[in-house]
């Protein structure tokens, strides 16, 4: 029955298919181009029973759309290439686009302060622009790290528009000066959605099907309502231990940052679009204007999108993620090819099997030039391992030497470049280590794309009974809306929260602990003039740093 309905709304939505054609080209059957693809989907889809992928791929006009894998494994229902999937933060170009568009109409400035139009936002002492919103430099927490210290974060609990907002207006602070840093928040897109529905009067569902999705032809939908029926959806996966599969679905009604539905062929129709420019240039120029930092410094994301490069060849790109669903948009303007490959399992690397098709249809193409490594006595790198704390983040690294290399703990080798920096694995990541005496650094720096991360070394830590009970005690914060409980049992810290969390902890540097399984937090405590402990701090990467004051002493 599922099938048949699923064959009846695909047919009674062919016209909205074939309405795009002249915009894409004749869309003829290409043998060359679906020989390409058929050969690098070919390892990717043996796996039998398993959740796959839809991939759709555009050369000078000419589409390919190939699906495997299933799509209900309940069901036994297969993916095929008009399967819709969740875009995760995909998503966030068709936000971005939506608030360009208003921009160009004149109903707004990309540099107008973001409280001229949410108010409610607190004055955080500098300007806060739409730019900052739309390239990631607001240093506004994002609201899923802030949630999820209330026990009930993504996946927990049913998260609704209004309460994204809400979470987002009750913070005092934020981790940085606006336009000082680049740091990726899903809470600027949420609030730009919000600058969209009350400048155009609509719904950011309703703007963008009015003003994109039925202009180009596309069968998208926003999950606003995350109970609504989306007949052709494939469901969406992740293993647990032992390898077998479960349902990972996102059930929010949170959209603007992610959650938009679609296929591959929309995905590719939308890339068309900026390829030809036919909704105005000026949109396109906007979106893929890179950010700069206060500093003059570049960045690579733009507005909704990353500009950057591949093999030589200049790429606009952007990937996704919700819950089991796993996205891949990028087209390369020079070499007239689009890909978009949409998932239904959390196991699956979409950007892999995009950037192998490119290789493939787009090749051939130069191999980046060869680092210029050097060799360096072992004893020097000896002197680079060691314990390290990120400044904004108090995140630790450590670094390790394993035979003849050094490395990042559980990542990239790090290889001596002539320059005096390590490149991380392939790159473009490198570190630089700033030396002090008898050659043994005083400070590193990782460098990315995006910006410059700063790390000085910390020495292990290994508290005394009596360090861990200054810190013993119940504590909250208003601006999270959470409270914690930090009890010492049997000599170890252990954070509580009802009903049912407890969570040991393992000391890293003087008053820094993280989980004792490991993870992407980190807890430490701040002292008074006098050396009393007053605040206890957790910091991720999208939540540096939120503070919480101690309301009862001792546990």
């Amino acid at each position: 029955m599922k099938t048949r309905t699923l064959a009846r709304l695909l047919a009674a939505l062919a016209p909205a298919f074939t309405s795009l054609a002249p915009a894409l080209g004749a869309q003829q059957p290409d043998a060359d181009l679906s020989a390409r693809v058929d050969r690098v989907l070919a390892q990717a889809s043996a796996m039998p029973a398993a959740p796959g992928c839809a991939v759709g791929v555009s050369r000078d006009g000419k589409i390919v759309e190939r699906a495997f894998g299933m799509a209900d494994l309940e069901l036994g229902v297969a993916n095929n290439p008009k399967t819709i999937f969740e875009t995760g933060s995909v998503a966030k170009q068709f936000t971005a686009a939506s608030i360009v568009l208003l921009a160009t109409e004149g109903k707004l400035r990309l540099d107008d302060p973001v409280r001229k139009y949410i108010p409610e936002l607190p004055a955080y002492g500098a300007p806060l622009l739409i730019r900052h919103l739309l390239n990631h430099t607001s240093g506004i927490r994002d609201w899923g790290s802030v949630l999820e210290l209330t026990g009930y974060g993504r996946g927990d609990r049913v998260i609704s528009q209004a309460l994204a907002l809400d979470v987002i207006t009750h913070q005092k602070g934020i981790d940085f000066t606006p336009g000082a840093e680049y740091s990726y928040s899903n809470s600027g897109f949420t609030l730009l959605a919000t600058i969209v529905e009350r400048v155009s009067k609509q719904s950011l569902p309703a703007f963008t099907a009015e003003r994109f999705f039925k202009p180009l032809g596309m069968t998208a939908q926003w999950r606003d309502d995350y109970t609504r029926l989306v007949l052709g959806r494939a469901q969406a996966y992740g293993r647990v231990a032992g390898g077998a599969w479960r349902l990972e679905m996102p059930f929010m009604n949170v959209y603007g940052n992610g959650g938009l539905l679609l296929t591959v062929g929309d995905l590719l129709k939308w890339n068309a679009m900026l390829d030809a420019r036919s909704l105005g240039g000026a949109l396109v120029d906007s979106m893929e204007r890179r950010g700069k930092l206060n500093d003059g410094r570049e960045i690579a994301y733009a507005l909704g999108l990353t500009v950057n490069s591949y093999k030589g060849k200049r790429q606009v790109a952007h990937g996704g993620t919700t819950a089991g669903y796993n996205t891949y948009l990028t087209r390369f303007p020079e070499l007239k090819l689009s890909i978009a490959v949409m998932c239904n399992s959390a196991a699956t690397n979409p950007t892999q099997l995009a950037l192998r098709l490119v290789d493939e249809i787009g090749g051939p193409l130069p191999s980046p030039p060869a680092p210029d490594t050097v060799s360096m006595p072992l004893a020097d790198l000896q002197k680079r391992a060691g314990l390290w704390r990120e400044v904004a983040t108090h995140l630790p690294a450590t670094t390790i030497v394993e035979g003849s290399a050094l490395r990042v703990a559980g990542g990239a080798v790090l290889r001596p470049l002539r320059d005096g920096s390590f490149l991380a694995a392939q790159g473009p990541v490198r570190w630089q280590f700033d030396a002090g005496a008898e050659g043994k650094p005083v400070k590193a720096r990782r460098l990315t794309v995006d910006g410059i991360e700063t790390f000085v070394p910390e020495t292990p830590w290994a508290p005394t009974t009596a360090q861990l009970d200054e810190l013993a005690g119940e504590w909250r914060s208003e601006e999270a809306g959470a409270s914690f409980t930090l009890a010492i049992e049997n000599g170890q810290a252990v954070l509580k929260q009802r009903p049912a969390t407890r969570l040991p902890l393992k000391p890293l540097y003087r008053d820094h602990f993280g989980p004792q399984l490991g993870g992407g937090q980190v807890i430490w405590f701040t002292r008074d003039a006098a050396g009393r402990v007053t605040t206890l701090h957790i910091g991720a990467s999208r939540m540096r740093d939120m503070p919480f004051t101690r309301v009862a002493r001792g546990y």
